[in-house]
């Protein structure tokens, strides 16, 4: 099996990073495996024997599109063939079905989320997706989504939950009774889609009834600047850090005493999954995993979309009851537990390829 990806993260030109370690283990899975990326600079790197990753070259995004095109292009010339896969459903997709077409391969498209989904990306992806031979996803709620509102059959669909390599944590060792300095985490880019600022809007009245409850931000964006105008009008600089980017959150996840996350949108929620991995009870709006992994009253507490009553209210909740805590901490971690393992996450992978071959024009 040789399989032609067209991807979006240039870090896979370099050897050292994680996603050209991942990508050499997909490569595992196949005869060959090609990837495509966007990059300024035109670029072969053999990342193993069987691995070799392109960049495009091309000043522009537009330019790079092209590029990725007439290589792709030039690549499949080459006999052999059975899959090309997609990293997003839009631009790319595009690209990957007019090759599919024309060479009479099988097309994979791999779906994490519809956060840009509006104006030609949306009709992009109403076009495509019905029309790949196969589709990845990440959750079970974008397979519904994918089947409804793109009408895609549910047999081309294969879900395959982001897979990460999690410490399993004793919860127990930060369940603490006393509800001073009780600290709440979120992990994530300073985004609107992000929509953190809820959080510090619900902090603001959190801190009337426990005024020493604070709020670490880890995560950098463009939306910083707001954060910080919102903390100082609600004169909340002893309680919200913004703490920045961090490599490594491990220590973040090991102090606080609860996560949150308040995102309008998610194809999963990778963050969730490490917190709970690290036993933090959950907050979370109902998005990526909600329902799926994390459930609410079980394995943690779902809210709706941007209702800040219900968020200080749950928030309080978790503050006085300590033995909720260990409980919502104590189902999430065992929840997560049961998601699929590296060998596992790497059958689906092939699976979903085996998926288009079948289906390849003759």
């Amino acid at each position: 099996m040789r399989i032609l990806s067209l991807g979006l993260d240039k870090s896979v030109l370099d050897r050292s990073s994680a996603l050209a370690g991942r990508v050499i283990e997909y490569g595992g899975l196949a005869d060959q495996y090609f990837i495509i990326v966007p990059s300024a600079k035109k670029e072969t790197i053999e990342l193993s024997e069987k691995v070799k990753a392109h960049g495009s070259g091309g000043n522009n995004k537009l330019a790079q599109l092209i590029k990725i095109y007439f290589l792709a292009k030039k690549l499949l010339r080459q006999p052999g063939f059975d899959v090309i896969t997609v990293q997003d459903q839009y631009f790319l997709a595009l690209i990957g079905l007019r090759l599919a077409k024309k060479f009479k391969l099988g097309l994979e498209i791999q779906v994490h989320g519809f956060e840009k989904l509006h104006g030609l990306r949306s009709q992009i992806a109403k076009y495509v997706l019905p029309r790949a031979q196969s589709l990845r996803c990440v959750s079970q709620r974008l397979k519904k989504q994918l089947i409804s509102d793109f009408g895609v059959a549910a047999e081309k669909i294969t879900v395959v939950p982001i897979h990460s390599k999690l410490t399993i944590n004793n919860y127990q060792l930060r369940i603490k009774e006393s509800k001073n300095n009780f600290v709440f985490l979120t992990v994530g880019r300073l985004v609107p889609v992000k929509n953190i600022g809820l959080q510090i809007e619900a902090l603001a009245e959190l801190t009337k009834h426990y005024p020493k409850t604070e709020l670490w931000i880890v995560g950098q964006g463009p939306e910083r600047k707001n954060y910080e105008l919102l903390i100082t009008n609600y004169e909340l600089a002893k309680n919200v850090k913004l703490l920045g980017w961090k490599g490594d959150v491990d220590s973040f996840y090991n102090q606080a005493d609860a996560f949150v996350l308040t995102s309008n949108f998610e194809g999963w929620g990778m963050a969730v999954v490490e917190a709970a991995s690290f036993g933090l009870p959950i907050i979370m709006t109902d998005v990526g995993i909600a329902g799926e992994v994390i459930k609410n009253g079980e394995s943690g507490l779902i809210i709706p979309l941007g209702d800040k009553k219900k968020l200080v209210e749950v928030m309080i909740k978790l503050i006085e009851n300590a033995r909720l805590r260990a409980s919502l901490a104590e189902s999430a971690k065992l929840a997560v537990k049961q998601l699929p393992n590296k060998e596992q996450t790497l059958n689906l992978y092939k699976a979903s390829w085996q998926k288009a071959m079948p289906l390849k024009r003759d």
